[in-house]
């Protein structure tokens, strides 16, 4: 009784004095080689939003070895997503941070596979993740999509690995998500180009740049400018190629951004 007393005395002081609050739920994390904030989040299933608000932190912040994180005893409610065309359960599950097994068990889907269009997927303590920002300033016009197509200059019919944004020469280009420079020139018909690499093995790429203000090796934060477009490489004139990119995979750019 007595060490209780105690303890509620040091709590309030605490929260007085520092506005510090503390709470039983209350887990500690220490980061190890290879974590990430990202991973954390899911192995404890607590929002990546409650640890970073917890540990005063940004999402973007690199971790340090033995650093220790307060990890929240917190519980969110179920969303509910409306399945869309081209939508898989994996990508449903890396959106909303959660594991797709338990998006099987929560909806009864025995086949990954077969989603239908319009249909409604429950998410279970699901986190919606605004991971990627637009990479213009300017209102998005997609010019070309996502998929197979003729290209605009061979002709020939094959896969446009990105979308493609209208943009004048010399329109800036930000960093969609904070990452690592893995590549900053030219790359075949991608012209001027800078690849990004993200956590939780995600890349994005900026094509047909026409300068590049960033150097391989370097950290941006996501906002970063990193670039202005242009038409350098295989292109017929002034845009922005972008693409994601999910363990060397092509991804459908879509899927992550908000395009009115």
């Amino acid at each position: 009784m007595k060490r209780n007393l105690i303890l509620i005395f040091v709590a309030v002081s605490l929260v007085a004095l520092f506005g510090i609050e503390i709470n039983a739920d209350v887990q500690q994390h220490l980061v190890q080689k290879g974590d990430t904030l990202w991973g954390i989040s899911r192995k404890y299933k607590v929002p990546l939003k409650s640890i970073a608000q917890a540990n005063r932190i940004k999402l973007t912040k690199r971790l340090q070895i033995g650093e220790k994180l307060l990890i929240p005893g917190t519980s969110i409610q179920d969303a509910w997503y409306f399945v869309k065309a081209g939508d898989t359960l994996w990508n449903i599950a890396r959106h909303y941070n959660v594991d797709v097994r338990d998006l099987q068990t929560a909806n009864g889907i025995s086949s990954p596979r077969h989603l239908q269009i319009g249909a409604r997927i429950r998410i279970p303590n699901g986190e919606e993740l605004f991971a990627f920002a637009n990479p213009l300033r300017i209102p998005l016009v997609v010019t070309s999509k996502y998929g197979y197509r003729p290209h605009p200059v061979t002709g020939r019919y094959q896969m446009h690995e990105g979308i493609d944004f209208r943009a004048a020469m010399g329109t800036r280009v930000y960093a969609s998500r904070a990452g690592k420079v893995i590549f900053a020139g030219r790359k075949g018909g991608y012209g001027k180009v800078v690849g990004i690499e993200h956590e939780d093995d995600f890349t994005t790429w900026y094509g047909h740049l026409s300068r590049i203000r960033v150097k391989s090796g370097q950290w941006v934060s996501q906002g970063k400018l990193i670039g202005l477009s242009g038409n350098t490489g295989i292109s017929t004139g002034p845009h922005l190629h972008f693409e994601i990119r999910y363990k060397g995979r092509s991804e459908k750019p879509t899927q992550y951004l908000t395009i009115q």
